[in-house]
């Protein structure tokens, strides 16, 4: 299959504490064609410490004040080439296996401007909630 370039932005202010495991289920999805932009608004927490972890395999990161979330995305969709351009928050994660299923959509549906999916809520305890 000629698998289309998918390119996901990730805006992140201040979101250390959800943005490696937002960052893990990008890159883990082992999607051939993928372009990775992540948009950090000059954070004073962790978040920069980690997005360095994975420079090696982002397209392109910065870390520099913006005028917020929609500029951030604004910023990160100028850089973008793919075909198919979506985000994912900082502190939200993607399926195992979504990268390859909107690809395959894509094919099958060459005409539809927009795909979307469902989402799943969950919650999680933060670890300091158990150390009382």
């Amino acid at each position: 299959m000629n698998l289309p370039r998918i390119t996901i932005v990730t805006c992140s202010f201040n979101q250390g504490q959800f943005l490696e495991a937002t960052i893990q289920s990008v890159l883990g999805q082992d999607y051939p064609h993928l372009e990775y932009i992540i948009m950090d608004g000059g954070s004073t927490d962790n978040s920069v410490k980690i997005i360095k972890r994975y420079a090696k395999d982002l397209t392109y990161w910065q870390s520099q004040p913006d005028a917020g979330q929609f500029d951030a995305l604004n910023q990160g969709f100028a850089r973008a080439t793919g075909t198919i351009m979506n985000w994912v928050n900082s502190d939200d994660v993607l399926a195992v296996g979504a990268l390859d299923h909107i690809a395959r959509l894509h094919r099958d549906n060459p005409n539809a401007g927009i795909l979307a999916a469902s989402t799943e809520h969950f919650t999680t305890t933060p670890a300091s909630a158990f150390d009382k």
